[in-house]
Order: C-alpha cells, then structure tokens, then sequence
C-alpha cells in the first residue's frame, strides 16, 4: 500500500503511524484496541460499497459473544499478536504467490469486510483473536473456514438463511477442499510452521463450526486427521515451550478429543504422552476458552485411554477396574483451591468443582453403566455439580464454559425441578452465544423419556450414550457436546 494512502481512522485520531495494513491497522490490534478503518474509497467494513450490502450500513449486534462463541466467531478477527516463535503478524502482502491474489481478492469484497466486522465484538485478549486472523492472511482455508463460521453465525443472529444455509455452506466447502491441499503439503515434508499450524487452526474452526450449529461433527474426521499428523511431524517429541501458537491449537484439539471420546472410548485418538506434552506446555488460556483445569483433563484423559484399551481386550477388566477406582480417588482427592486460574474471578473455583465431579461421575459411569441413578453417590455427583453452577450467574461468561457438566448432571438428574433448572441454564448459555447447539438438550430429553416410561419397580438405569449411535452409519458421528 502506498504511503500516501490514508491512515486508519484511530491512528488519525490518536495522530500516530499507521501501518496502514488491509482490512484492519495491526497497530491499532496489536495495542488491543478496535481499528477504526479506512476512508470510505478504501473501507472494507461500515458502509458497504459493493455486492449485497452496497449503500447500506453493515448490520452489526452489539451484544458480545460466549466463550465459547467467541471461540466461534473470535477466529474470525483481527490479530497482529506474535505467532508460535513470535514472529511479527504476517500480512496479506507475504502470502504465497499461488494464493496471494486470491487472498488479496477475499479480503476485498464488501461481504468479507461486513463479516469480519461482524466478528470484531470479541474482546482484544481472546485467544482466537490473538492467534487466527493474521494466520488466515496467509492460508486460504482458514480464511475460508474463518469466514464460514462467522457466516453461520451472522445468519443464525439474524435469521438470514442466505448467510446461514448459502454463504456460510459455500466458504465451509471451499475451507475442507483447501484443507486438504494443506495436508498433503504438510505430509510431503515441504511445509513452513504456518502451513503446518494453518492446518490444525482450520480444523478447530471447522469443529467450532460444527459445534455452533449442531453439536455433531459428521463421521469424526477432523479431530482423527489432526492426530495423524501430529504422528507423522513427531510432535510429542519436538513441540517447545516457543510453539505457543502451535499448542494452544492442538491442546484445544486433544480437548475435543475427549469430549468426543465421552459419548464413544474407542474414539479417542491423541495417547496420553502427547497430551501430557501438550498440556505441560500450555498456559491458562487453555483455561480460559475450555473451563476443565489440565490436571482434570490428563486424568480423564487416561481414564478414557483405559477403557478404550479395555474394549478392545488389551488390559484385563480387573486392571481396568483397578485403574478407574484409583481415578476417582484421584479426583476425590484433587483440591481445587490449589489450582491456578486465568484471572482472580472467584468464581472460576466453582467451574473447577463442577468439572471435578463431572469426571468422577463420568468415570463412575465407565465402570457400570447400569447402576441405578438413584445410588447416593450418584446423585452426590449430581447435586455437587448443579450446586456450583447455581454460583455462576447468567450475566457470566463463565456459564458458557458449562455445557458438559450441565450435560453429564442432568442424564442421571431425576427430579423435575433439577431437569426444569437444567433447561434454564441451557437456554441462559444460548442467549449468551447466540447460538448453542441443540446436541445436549436433545439427548436429555430422549433419556427422560425413557426414564419416565419405566415402571416403578424399575430401578434399571438409562444411559445416555446409545442414544448418540446409529447403527445405520459405517462411520459414527462425533457428538462435541461443549
């Protein structure tokens, strides 16, 4: 861009320089603050100047996303922050030659800039925010993915099926079609770490996406594809603690993993030395955006590896046993006033407690899966969880980090009035993302059902996770219940 093109309307305001980058000043970014674009010949967000938006003022909700939202649509903003070596944000200016023009081409058009505009509500320190966008200027499909997912939920805000059902369908297509150019340039060996971490932040952001409008990522693809490569790169040996970028994508990754894995064992893929590795070299962002603190997680995580190893005959039911028992114990044992937290919020002590017994009884549940729900320790479990939630206020962004202890609680809740709170809290989280997924109501709602149609001698339990399996798929669906 020529120097004597303007300068954003913030650095004009606060009379600096401006790098003057397209379609958002990396100054303004890289200090946190909102860029306040171009004048209106150069402007790629506010009044639209082509395509469907011409002479129109872009439509942009004011109220902030979730968490877990702003994982969705967080991806699509702006961020000049380092890469994983710390490197400076990489302009649209230093793409590769094959996709430059193409890139440049996107980031033109009045409907790219009103959805990235779209996505600018999240606040300046979300690590998404921090780490996708600059990425995306560089690897087409994530700017694709990035734009696909802030489609789906411009649409979804705003009941505008032709973002939700056209515009959003057209660029997730194209993202899994480049997807897979970048895998195969990742697997010939000819690959720059941005190439390399462009493919794990486009997975996350097709996930995300999933989890935005459904809950279900068809056939499981994503999360298995992300573990292949980590074999193939040797990953549990070479990532550092100057990887940053590189472990937070897969750290949120081996997440999904176990979620997943809690409908199906058999499912989990990432082994537990490369979680131990991803989590020792995380920070409390991985916190910040997945709630479960990572000691939590490498516990069920190995709780989960043993009954995946059960299944399949590698260990014996009395080693398994043995294993699951001293699990609980662990948790039991964990004390979550010790744990650091990302920031003081006091409440962050009850997400911890939650998430503590949403293991224990998800372990519980590994074990015997037809123990009656009326056991004490059962419902312990229940109430414990249920109680810390009830600390968290809707106001709370924190509720949105909450979907899976809500979940594992209210499939073994049996009075009314908790079922009733559950759905509460459900409907509270989704006016805060805009978008909840329907997954975990859905599944609740089929397991009391059939709670409700047993006799009242039955004192029999009702799983919940047949109800995640259809026995017409050769390949079986990844419920992301988060």
């Amino acid at each position: 861009m020529r120097s004597t093109d303007a300068a954003c309307l913030t650095c004009r305001q606060k009379s600096r320089r401006c790098d003057r980058a397209r379609p958002m000043c990396k100054r303004c970014i890289s200090k946190g603050l909102q860029c306040g674009g171009y004048p209106d010949k150069f402007r790629f967000c506010g009044i639209a100047t082509r395509g469907k938006w011409r002479n129109q003022t872009v439509p942009v909700d004011q109220v902030a996303p979730s968490p877990t939202a702003q994982a969705e649509t967080a991806s699509n903003d702006t961020s000049a922050a380092s890469s994983s070596r710390g490197e400076n944000p990489t302009s649209p200016d230093s793409c590769a030659p094959n996709n430059e023009q193409e890139i440049q081409k996107i980031l033109a058009s009045a409907e790219t800039g009103m959805l990235i505009s779209h996505s600018l509500r999240v606040e300046s320190k979300n690590p998404y925010r921090i780490y996708v966008l600059s990425l995306a200027y560089e690897q087409i499909g994530l700017l694709h993915a990035v734009l696909a997912l802030s489609a789906c939920h411009f649409g979804h805000l705003n009941s505008d099926k032709h973002f939700h059902e056209a515009v959003a369908v057209d660029y997730r297509l194209k993202a899994i079609a480049e997807l897979g150019v970048a895998i195969r340039k990742v697997s010939s060996g000819d690959f720059s770490d941005s190439d390399r971490d462009g493919v794990f932040a486009t997975i996350q952001i097709l996930l995300l996406h999933d989890i935005c409008e459904s809950g279900v990522s068809l056939h499981g693809a994503h999360i298995s594809g992300a573990m292949s490569i980590c074999s193939q790169l040797m990953l549990d040996q070479r990532l550092t603690v100057s990887d940053e970028r590189t472990v937070f994508f897969l750290g949120n990754i081996a997440w999904l993993d176990i979620i997943r894995s809690f409908s199906a064992p058999e499912r989990l893929c990432f082994p537990q030395k490369l979680r131990e590795k991803l989590l020792s070299l995380c920070d409390l962002r991985f916190e910040s955006v997945n709630g479960c603190p990572r000691e939590l997680v490498l516990v069920i995580g190995d709780v989960l590896e043993h009954t995946k190893a059960h299944s399949t005959g590698r260990i014996s039911t009395e080693d398994f046993r043995d294993v699951l028992k001293g699990s609980i114990q662990k948790f039991y044992l964990w004390d979550s006033s010790r744990c650091f937290f990302p920031d003081a919020n006091s409440l962050w002590l009850s997400v911890a407690e939650a998430y503590r017994h949403t293991c224990i009884l998800s372990t519980r549940r590994l074990l015997d899966d037809t123990e009656s729900a009326s056991t004490p320790h059962i419902q312990e479990s229940v109430n414990h969880i249920l109680d810390s939630i009830s600390n968290i206020p809707a106001t709370s962004p924190l509720i949105e980090l909450l979907v899976l202890p809500l979940f594992i609680a209210g499939a073994d809740c049996l009075s009314q009035h908790s079922r009733h709170y559950i759905l509460l809290r459900y409907a509270e989280i989704k006016a805060r993302s805009e978008m909840g997924n329907s997954a975990p109501q859905d599944i609740l709602e089929k397991v009391w059902k059939a709670r409700a149609q047993q006799t009242a001698h039955d004192r029999g339990n009702v799983p919940w996770r047949p109800f995640t399996h259809n026995p017409d798929l050769p390949h079986q669906d990844d419920y992301l219940i988060i």
